[in-house]
Parts: C-alpha cells; structure tokens; sequence
C-alpha cells in the first residue's frame, strides 16, 4: 500500500518566542480532500508556507510523496499546485492571456491545456475579458485555474473561499469536488468555515494555538455528538421554550432561525414529544443534529469558527 502523499513529522515554526506551529505531525492519503481547520491566527497559513518551502521550518521535516522536501525542493514542486491566499494578474489583460504567460514556466502545457482548465472552473466563455472585469469570485476561480494548470498530483488552497458570497461558496465548493473527479488530484483545504469542510472533505485536521488538537476522518466527528443534539421545529415558541425549560433531562437549550437546539439523551426523545403534545404544541419536526458546528462548540467553547 502506498504511504500518504503529505505528511509532516513534528513540524514547527517559531518567530522569537512565539512558536506559531508546534510538533505538528499529519498524514494526507492519496485521492482524499483533506480540510485543515482552525481559527484565524491558529497557524494554518504558517503551516501551508512551510508545505510549500516559502518559509523554512524551525523544527521537523515535510515530506510529498514519500520524500523529505528539503532534499527534492525542485521535484517536488513540480507535483503541487497551489492557491495561497490570493492569486496576482495583470489585470489589463484577459484570463485567457495571462495563463498562456504562466504555461511557458511549464513543460508540456498548451493554449489547449489553458482553455481546458479555464472551462474546468467555469470561465471559458469570459477567457478573452480583462481580469479586471472579474468578481472577486471570478478571479478566485482563475486563481485555481493557474493552480491546476500544470496538471499537479496534489493541490493546496489556502482559504480559497474567504471574501466570498454563499453563492460564490457553493461554486467554488463544486469546482473542487469536481477537480477530484476529473482531475484525479488530492487536495489539501485550509479553511476556518465548518460548513464548506463538513460538504466536501473526507478527513480533517484542527489545529489551535499552532498545536494539532485532533485529527481523522471527517465521518468521525460528524457522529461524535449525534445522540445528543436536537433540532425542534415547533409552535407557538414561547411555549415550547417553556416546556423544554421545564424538562430535567434536556439540557443546553438554543434558539436557532426557524426553532430551537437542545440536548437530550436518545432514550429520552419520546419524553420530550409527549410532554410538547400534551402541553398543546403543535410540533413540525424533530430530529437529531450532527455537523462540525456541534463538535467545534465542544472544543473551543465558543463560536468563533460556526461561520
């Protein structure tokens, strides 16, 4: 069986006294979206930097492929692609332009090959406009589009969705799915939005204060706290809060858009429906919660990373 094809071994990073990355060690299998998640300032861009060899490790070793990057730099560079943050254009000239400047630093890569990833993320028939004419979203998706062109085994994006809309999201959490697909490539996904890792990844890492606090499949934690957390649908809502409230067994009660959270043990859910009937509730729905936001919530303890 093949090894990961990235992984770090106590990988750290110290600016003076401040050790911004802290014996970070990980493995990414091949074929997986793997999302790297934590708070702003937690370390993940540092961590990517050091992935890419922009920054130079205090402590530990990267390796792509089953060999340390610091002994096969130009090898392995030539297998990765990358969006760190935001991509740079000549905004004056057209998507379709610019990325026949970036082929010539590429060996087998055509105006074909430019047109084949401009249609991959969805701006074919806006290649001959001006960067400048493109959204914020647009110039995203161009942005991946460099990043692929080389045709790279592994593909790092560093909050590709930041600044974006939720339609602009969506788009862009299609694209990467369908890269996988098409493409055959393995990404690695740093980004602080729960939502965008819980539709897409297969496994996932948290890191805080530059530390690894957990990591594995993404299935894992999506099952972690299920038996726990409910969502209610139900009216009027002052009497349900008020009957929830009365209930020794539920516990945690949340007001959400459109009903309430709480927590209840699994055996104890009838309870709560009947206790709603016969109070005179008129109930819509009621089923068990599962998602990052719940688990996130239990680690960090507050919602700096429900976005």
């Amino acid at each position: 069986m093949p090894g990961p094809i990235l992984a770090t071994a106590n990988l750290s990073k110290r600016y003076g006294k401040r050790l911004a990355v802290d014996n970070l060690s990980l493995e990414i299998e091949q074929g997986e979206i793997f999302g790297f998640l934590g708070p702003n300032g937690s370390g993940k861009t540092t961590t990517i930097r050091m992935l890419l060899s922009l920054i130079k490790p205090s402590g530990g070793e990267v390796f792509c492929f089953g060999e340390p990057i610091s002994k096969n730099y130009p090898r392995y560079l030539g297998k990765i692609g990358a969006l760190v943050e935001k991509a740079d254009f000549y905004l004056n000239l057209s998507a379709l332009t610019n990325l026949k400047m970036l082929a010539r630093l590429h060996e087998n890569v055509d105006e074909a090959r430019c047109r084949e990833v401009l249609a991959l993320v969805g701006l074919d028939d806006r290649r001959n406009d001006a960067v400048k004419t493109y959204s914020h979203g647009m110039q995203q998706r161009l942005g991946i589009a460099q990043a692929i062109l080389h045709r790279p085994q592994l593909l790092i994006l560093d909050e590709p969705s930041t600044g974006l809309d939720p339609q602009g999201m969506h788009e862009i959490r299609g694209m990467i799915l369908g890269l996988v697909r098409q493409e055959g490539m393995t990404v690695f996904l740093s980004s602080h939005l729960l939502n965008e890792v819980e539709q897409i990844c297969t496994s996932m890492a948290v890191l805080n204060e530059g530390k690894l606090l957990v990591s594995g499949p993404v299935k894992q934690f999506l099952s972690a706290e299920a038996a726990t957390l409910t969502e209610l649908q139900a009216q009027p809502p002052e009497q349900v809060r008020q009957v929830l409230a009365g209930l020794p067994f539920v516990t945690e009660i949340d007001d959400r858009q459109g009903g309430l959270r709480f927590r209840v043990a699994y055996d104890q859910r009838p309870k709560v429906l009947q206790a709603l009937t016969a109070a005179g509730v008129e109930v819509f729905s009621m089923h068990p919660v599962s998602n990052l936001e719940d688990y996130f919530l239990s680690l960090f303890g507050s919602k700096e990373m429900a976005g």
